[in-house]
């Protein structure tokens, strides 16, 4: 029987880095072949909490709107702007 494991990883950062570079700080790997353009859609996350600046045209053309009202962003275009974010990272 398969057992589901999450783990936390928490780290700081400048506002208005995104969401990818502040992973690849906390040293969580995210995929990211078009490196950070918005093009692969692989960095895809689930956000749970937090201020993130508004969905760029590249993500709703990658995701679509109502994956992103689902709370889904692409890690490379979401950007902190303050407080606290949590995020669930896909497979």
């Amino acid at each position: 029987m398969a057992v589901k494991v999450k783990f936390q990883s928490e780290t700081e950062v400048k506002e208005g880095k995104s969401l990818l570079k502040a992973a690849k700080d906390a040293s969580i790997k995210l995929k990211d072949s078009c490196d950070g353009k918005g093009k692969c859609g692989k960095c895809k996350v689930k956000v749970i909490s937090g201020n993130l600046t508004e969905p760029t045209d590249r993500e709703i053309k990658e995701l679509g709107a109502e994956t992103i009202k689902e709370g889904f962003r692409l890690a490379c275009q979401a950007d902190v702007v303050d407080g606290e974010v949590i995020v669930e990272v896909l497979k």
